[in-house]
């Protein structure tokens, strides 16, 4: 007997399946910023259990999927089979900047940082005092930012950034405001 399922998930989807003398779960881990994984575990008294996943695969699970639609195909020694259809969903992975950071020295807390950054090497950053003047800008590599400009500590205050995810694409940006605590 085959029975065709589909699904589409935004994050994790753990689901059962059973038919006579077989019986699969499904599992589906989806985060942003990171390629989903998949996996099935088949119970049945008729073994060995074989496994076949449209990219491929030949195991109970597969990892680093890209978005798109796939299915597995799960069989018997008995010849009782299942196939699930799903799809990865992109999930959008933006950056996420720190609101504060207190450069005091003290081993805590000392740089600015942007989580996820790295996901995104065409990046363009720049920091702007409450007057609207330049006092920190980065390109293409991330280094945490000590709350300096030109080499010397900027004071307690809070600036402004907008962080351009593409350089070539000003329309994708995030903006916001940072604060120096010392």
């Amino acid at each position: 007997m085959i029975k065709y399922i589909y699904i589409i998930c935004f994050a994790c989807v753990v689901f059962s399946l059973q038919s006579q003398d077989l019986s699969v779960t499904f599992n589906k881990l989806e985060v942003p910023c990171i390629l989903a994984e998949a996996s099935v575990t088949a119970s049945t008294t008729s073994l060995p259990v074989h496994y076949l996943w449209s990219n491929g695969g030949i195991t109970s699970s597969v990892a680093e999927l890209q978005p798109g639609d796939y299915s597995v195909k799960v069989t018997a020694d008995n010849g009782k089979d299942t196939t699930i259809f799903f799809k990865i969903e992109e999930l959008i992975c933006e950056p996420t900047p720190e609101t504060h950071f207190t450069p005091n020295f003290d081993g805590y807390n000392d740089t600015w940082d942007i989580s996820r950054i790295n996901s995104f090497p065409e990046f363009d950053l720049f920091i702007y005092n409450r007057w609207g003047q330049q006092v920190h800008r980065q390109t293409s590599k991330y280094f945490p930012w000590d709350g300096t400009s030109l080499g010397l500590p900027l004071p307690d205050a809070t600036y402004y950034y907008i962080l351009y995810l593409d350089r070539a694409d000003k329309k994708n940006f995030v903006k916001g405001a940072v604060s120096i605590i010392r």
